[in-house]
């Protein structure tokens, strides 16, 4: 990728960050449209979050994106909010807006995690059965804004803290969204036509779980948010089920796929996007 003065930068930041896969992604898609960029990733530490987008706004960084753990701060550091971002409080996207210096804000995740159920399983939509999400916190947050804006599917939240789920829950759709407990689950699990996996656990092999997905439909789709391991023991639960079943891989490229739309105007190939993040992973 040649590189000149007039190319822009983008960049994703986060702490730690030099494991990101979105600079592989990213800069696959940016060849692929002919654009004169480059996408690379920076750690910054905690305390330093706010100078640090004050500097890369002053120094022309056209776009970023924030993951762990700047999400909430990101979205109060930004000029503007998206509803998205004012309704869950957290950016995973910001634009940098030349007039103001400084940058607008977007979420991307959740509809992501949606377009890639669109791309991998694009029947989700149309299955009876309710949707079940696991866990309350940021990316749980994302997810469940924008399963709630593009179905009308009953939606079971199950989280430890129930006041926080409830409060969620009240926050998007509370005639849409109940919350239950993990004790619960199984009888949330009755019928259920999708499952996501937005908790940590299973992250890099730490506190690995396997439900039992034998009460959900037997074509339900199970969904991890995690990608590292490809295969967790929550998948391979779903494996022995004979459900089908989704890695996070995905919801990285779907929700890059629609920075990338912000920065640039112009929705890259997700598929494209998912085996170039399918062969990086292969080595």
């Amino acid at each position: 990728m040649k590189t000149t003065g007039s190319t822009e930068l983008y960049a994703v930041l986060g702490n730690p960050v030099r494991h990101s896969m979105s600079p592989v992604l990213q800069n696959a898609w940016i060849q692929a449209h002919g654009f004169k960029a480059l996408y690379v990733a920076l750690p910054v530490e905690p305390d330093n979050f706010e100078v640090a987008l004050q500097g890369l706004a002053a120094s022309d960084v056209c776009g970023l994106n924030i993951t762990t753990p700047f999400k909430e701060r990101a979205a109060a550091a930004a000029l503007r909010q998206s509803d998205r971002v004012k309704l869950v409080g957290a950016a995973n996207c910001l634009t940098l807006d030349r007039a103001g210096r400084g940058y607008d804000a977007n979420n991307t995740d959740g509809d992501g995690l949606v377009a890639d159920l669109d791309a991998r399983a694009s029947d989700w939509r149309e299955r009876a059965g309710q949707i079940v999400v696991l866990g309350a916190g940021g990316a749980a947050r994302s997810i469940l804004a924008a399963l709630s804006a593009h179905s009308q599917k009953p939606i079971h939240v199950i989280n430890r803290d129930q006041d926080r789920a409830q409060q969620i829950a009240n926050q998007l759709n509370p005639e849409q969204i109940q919350v239950g407990t993990w004790q619960e689950l199984p009888q949330h699990l009755a019928d259920a036509s999708l499952v996501i996996n937005a908790t940590s656990q299973g992250l890099n092999n730490q506190s690995p779980f396997s439900p039992d997905f034998s009460p959900t439909q037997p074509d339900a789709v199970i969904y991890d948010t995690i990608y590292s391991p490809r295969m967790t023991a929550y998948l391979e639960s779903a494996k022995a089920s004979k459900r089908r079943y989704f890695d996070g891989l995905g919801m990285l490229a779907g929700q890059g796929a629609l920075a990338f739309q912000h920065w640039f105007g112009a929705l890259p190939d997700i598929r494209a996007g998912l085996k170039t993040l399918e062969e990086a992973f292969a080595g």
